[in-house]
């Protein structure tokens, strides 16, 4: 139990600090939930269960912040997971595809 406290306060602080393996000044803000939920309703992006699945499969772990931001070429899912090292890892999966993008 001594070993999970410290590792639940980090993944705490992690998701509450700001993203900043995905920072980029000129880049707009990610989206909201429901402008999410009308780009998958509509059929312009794959489902956040789709990215997560990608994300899990490629860097493991369980997956403890998502957020849905527009990039040059469309739509990233910027994806943390917590391995079961207690580790982070990022990962950014394109929304248009569901594979993760070349740019990590």
């Amino acid at each position: 139990m001594r070993v999970l406290l410290p590792l639940a306060v980090a993944a705490v602080l992690s998701v509450l600090a700001p993203a900043a393996a995905f920072a980029d000044d000129d880049a707009p803000a990610c989206l909201s939930e429901s402008e999410l939920r009308h780009l998958v309703n509509s059929g312009a992006v794959v489902p956040q269960i789709y990215a997560f699945r990608t994300a899990r499969s490629h860097i493991g772990g369980d997956v403890i912040s998502a957020s849905l931001c527009p990039k040059e070429a469309g739509f990233v899912y910027n994806i943390t997971t917590l391995t079961k090292d207690g580790r982070l890892a990022r990962i950014q999966i394109d929304a248009v595809t569901g594979k993760p993008t070349d740019s990590q």
